[in-house]
Parts: C-alpha cells; sequence; structure tokens
C-alpha cells in the first residue's frame, strides 16, 4: 500500500464528498419519484 503515500487527501475528501452529495440528489429524486408514482 504504498501507493496511499502519495495520494493528495484533498483530492480524496473532494471526490468523496461529491460521491456522497451525488448519492443524496439521487435518493431524493427516487423517493420524490417514488411517492409521484402512487
Amino acid at each position: 500500500m504504498l501507493a496511499e503515500a502519495t495520494v493528495d487527501w484533498s483530492e480524496v475528501h473532494a471526490v468523496r464528498l461529491l460521491g456522497v452529495a451525488l448519492a443524496v440528489l439521487f435518493l431524493l429524486w427516487a423517493i420524490r419519484r417514488m411517492f409521484r408514482g402512487k
């Protein structure tokens, strides 16, 4: 795991936050669509 030593953690956290934000938006969209279907 020598690669971890060269990882820029600020980029890792930025990508992780972006992924979480997209996941939240997707969940909200799915929930709204599900309630509209009913």
